[in-house]
């Protein structure tokens, strides 16, 4: 690549930094919907999994948000202990735990996605139609691609990113 690309490189990358600071600087000064203590990304992304009420173990939540079963073990102990989500014991596999959301957490997973979508619908308010699905697709396409080049692992975008 010549030097015009690493120019654009050095200035999406740049880009991309700025987002992710705009977006914790956004969550430490207007807070976020929905009561209780603040979702950090792992904790909204849990609730997320779980939201269409199957259950998960910890095995599973380890695989689907690429943590180790210890990290899913410490990860749940704070949205069990703020009623946000349920620990059930299998009935036949003592040692197995089920992951199931409470209503609470479903009010408050809900809530959240709204804020996020009405601060986004604040944000683009000047955007057409066509530019939002433009930026919807081109956010899919990067994030896939950085899924890929970041973890070098072809299928992580299949087993983690969800498709709408």
């Amino acid at each position: 690549m010549g030097t015009s690309a690493d120019s654009e490189l050095a200035r999406i990358q740049e880009s991309i930094a700025w987002l992710i600071r705009l977006g914790e600087f956004h969550r430490f000064h207007r807070g976020e919907a929905g009561g209780g203590p603040m979702l950090d990304r792992t904790a909204f992304l849990l609730l997320s999994r779980l939201s269409d009420g199957t259950p998960l173990t910890m095995g599973e939540i380890a695989e689907q948000l690429d943590i180790t079963p210890s990290t899913a073990t410490r990860r749940v102990a704070p949205l069990a202990d703020a009623g946000l989500v349920r620990r059930d014991r299998h009935p036949d596999e003592h040692r197995t735990v089920h992951i199931t959301i409470t209503e609470a957490g479903l009010t408050r997973v809900e809530a959240v996605r709204q804020a996020r979508v009405e601060t986004l619908r604040q944000t683009f308010r000047d955007w057409s139609p066509q530019d939002l699905s433009t930026l919807a697709s081109t956010i899919d396409r990067l994030t896939r691609t950085l899924a890929v080049e970041l973890t070098h692992d072809d299928d992580f975008a299949e087993r983690h990113l969800r498709t709408t």
